[in-house]
């Protein structure tokens, strides 16, 4: 029993985040979740930036 039980286990996966897209030829910014779906879309950057921190916590 000298190995750990840590040791065993595989390690996480790094999770990539959200990301914030600006549309092209337009004014509106989207919100992309790691498997590159759109999860929303917003008028400012501000706000857009706003949805990643909260779904991020």
């Amino acid at each position: 029993m000298a190995r750990k039980q840590q040791d065993d286990a595989p390690a996480p996966a790094a999770q990539p985040a959200y990301k914030v897209v600006k549309r092209e030829k337009d004014r509106w910014w989207e919100v992309r979740d790691p498997q590159d779906e759109l999860v929303c879309v917003a008028v400012y950057k501000r706000g857009a930036v706003e949805v990643v921190r909260r779904l991020a916590a």
